[in-house]
């Protein structure tokens, strides 16, 4: 096996468990509602510690991948993220649950800048190799509401973590006896030819980047911790189909239900994100990036509106467009990020974009309890539409530049 696919197959795998482990607990909030008797909106802030975890810890391990490696951090990631889920699976009460789901958070955050680093330096299709690694995480989005329904459903939640950890255990074996070469492909080491003006320029880009996916964070997580509840609740038509074959468990086939809808939407993003690949290797990074999120910003509004059958498509023409802007966005991130710390940049991107996100469980909470869940929806839109007029600011300011990858 070639490095380039050494690389994609690591990053790959990791990047599918890193958004399973992220969507398991929102997919199993209501069955875990009822077991701890607890209200909804104080289920969902248990998962503050391990969003805020996984997004300040990619700074400090995007600056460690940069001095020990991207392979040794990524081992981390797979060993440290099974010992979360197991710990996660004995929690007996809400304390020990949040402490448990940080564990996991903690070493989730090791994949962005790690895994992104590796494939950002060594891969020479870059925006589509970025594409389908985008692609292997919206498999974990796709997978991990339905794996997490249908597992409660059948064993209770506490088994999903299990499985989940001895997978993440076993690759992180594998991983141990796999060699790969982490030196950066010629084109990519920018480090070498780049001159002093051109690197304080795309300092300033990156730090109008740095805004803009701290917006985007803001919106993503929204809806990412309320789209399985907010479809057991407006979405009914898959459960009344269920209900009408007489299946057992009744509370338990509806979050089914509800799970089975929320995969089915994360797996247009698929299609997104293989979109938005061959778009990052075809036109301006900028000019994609400015489609994808103003195409995003009717579908996330309509979300609040419309119930039933008219969500459930409005939620995948969003998911569609704002997932598939990620490999256009990463692809950005290397461009105004030099070689050599190209894991802290991507470090610098997700302590952004989950690190400061994570406030949005609280957020999102008091939304609800004020204005019902279809206004975290108007929120998000108007987070999209803030970050919007601010990448054509970047438009503006960067014309003088080439943004092709």
């Amino acid at each position: 096996m070639t490095n380039e696919k050494k690389i994609i197959a690591i990053t790959c795998v990791a990047h599918f468990l890193c958004h399973f482990y992220e969507l398991i607990f929102p997919a199993l909030a209501i069955p875990l509602m009822l077991s701890l008797k607890m209200d909804l909106a104080d289920v969902l802030k248990l998962s503050f510690l391990m969003y805020l975890l996984y997004g300040i810890g990619a700074l400090p391990w995007g600056m460690i991948s940069d001095r020990f490696g991207n392979r040794r951090s990524m081992i981390v990631f797979f060993l440290g993220c099974g010992i979360g889920a197991f710990l996660t699976a004995m929690s007996q009460s809400g304390t020990s649950l949040m402490l448990s789901l940080a564990v996991i958070g903690f070493f989730a955050s090791i994949y962005h800048p790690a895994g992104m680093g590796l494939i950002s330096l060594g891969v020479k299709n870059r925006g589509m190799a970025l594409g389908i690694n985008g692609v292997a995480g919206n498999i974990g989005l796709v997978s991990a509401p339905f794996a997490a329904g249908l597992l409660n459903w059948l064993v209770g939640w506490e088994m999903t973590y299990v499985l989940i950890g001895a997978f993440s255990i076993v690759w992180g074996i594998i991983l141990v006896f796999t060699a790969i070469d982490e030196s950066p492909l010629p084109e990519y080491d920018d480090d070498a030819t780049a001159s002093s003006v051109t690197k304080n320029s795309t300092m300033r880009y990156f730090i109008i980047m740095c805004i803009i996916m701290t917006i985007a964070g803001l919106s993503y997580r929204a809806n990412s911790i309320v789209l399985p509840a907010y479809l057991e609740f407006k979405a009914s038509f898959l459960w009344d189909f269920f209900q009408r074959m007489d299946l057992p468990a009744i509370q338990g086939t509806k979050t089914l239900a509800a799970t089975l809808l929320a995969s089915s939407i994360y797996l247009i993003g698929i299609v997104g994100q293989l979109a938005g690949g061959k778009a990052a290797d075809t036109y301006d990074l900028r000019w994609m990036y400015l489609a994808f999120h103003s195409l995003s910003l009717p579908f996330v509004i309509l979300m609040g509106f419309v119930s039933e059958y008219f969500l459930v498509v409005s939620a995948a023409l969003y998911v569609f467009f704002s997932l598939g802007m990620q490999p256009i966005e990463n692809s950005l991130v290397a461009k105004f990020s030099p070689a050599r710390w190209r894991s802290t940049g991507y470090g610098i991107k997700f302590i952004l974009v989950f690190g400061v996100s994570s406030v949005t469980v609280y957020l999102v909470g008091w939304i609800k309890n004020l204005w019902g869940l279809e206004a975290v929806y108007f929120f998000a839109g108007g987070a999209v539409a803030l970050l919007v007029c601010i990448i054509l600011y970047l438009i503006w300011a960067s014309r003088g530049i080439s943004c092709r990858n």
